[in-house]
């Protein structure tokens, strides 16, 4: 029997899943300033339908990103707060990823390309593989660029392969999809139902780690987001060289 709660609020979407060994459960909005005022209240209702508690849980699960730095935020802090309070493992999961999977599940598609709106005229985009269960494969690396150094990348990875197409990125820059001639599918926002599957694939991988762990992922500034650890430790290397 496996119990796992997922949120996301790394973009406009605001969601929770509950897996409870084989039924999938799960609240969502689209809500791009109410992310604080309705997650908690989401997974509340979703372990109550349960008759369950976090304590009953065996791990929680966030989209870490990248997307909103508010979002991405609210969503990973939310979730590292519940698995320290219950005692549980955390799994964090790419949105881009999240969206990847949501593809393969409405096309037949081998290959897809996400991306999400990075504003400042940048997308965030990875392109992943169908692997043999059915998961996206990341192939190359997630990366923040231009529409036009986008279209270059993916052209790189995907051999003349209609891609499944996802994301606000494409709604953005619709020239982008066109110069890809990809399957564009009828969703656009990553929701906490395909994350908590991917979660569920991690789980039974033994990927779980602990809270302090899982950190948001913001592709743009990484340095932003590295342990507290490793930038002291980049201070101290700095004062040896002077």
């Amino acid at each position: 029997m496996t119990r796992i709660l997922a949120v996301d609020t790394s973009t406009e979407a605001c969601s929770a899943a509950l897996y409870n060994d084989g039924g999938l459960f799960c609240e969502r909005e689209v809500a791009p300033q109410g992310h604080t005022r309705l997650l908690l209240p989401m997974i509340d209702r979703l372990l109550k339908s349960q008759g369950l508690g976090l304590g009953d849980l065996d791990c929680i699960a966030a989209g870490r990103g990248p997307g909103s730095f508010t979002g991405v935020r609210i969503g990973v802090s939310m979730a590292q707060g519940l698995a320290f309070g219950a005692g549980k493992p955390l799994v964090g999961i790419s949105d881009l990823e999240v969206l990847a999977f949501t593809a393969f599940n409405r096309t037949a598609s081998g290959k897809a390309v996400a991306a999400i709106d990075a504003r400042m005229g940048e997308v965030y985009i990875g392109v992943y593989e169908r692997d043999s269960r059915g998961f996206p494969s990341l192939l190359g690396e997630e990366q923040v660029l231009s529409p036009e150094k986008a279209l270059d990348y993916v052209r790189e990875l995907i051999n003349n392969e209609a891609p499944a197409i996802i994301g606000t990125g494409f709604g953005t820059y619709p020239v982008l999809g066109a110069a890809l001639n990809g399957i564009r599918t009828d969703e656009s926002l990553p929701w906490a139902d395909s994350l908590v599957r991917l979660a569920l694939r991690d789980w039974e991988l033994s990927r779980a780690r602990p809270p302090e762990e899982v950190l948001p992922v913001y592709i743009r500034d990484q340095v932003t987001w590295k342990k507290i650890s490793e930038q002291e430790q980049e201070r101290q290397s700095r004062k040896m060289k002077i």
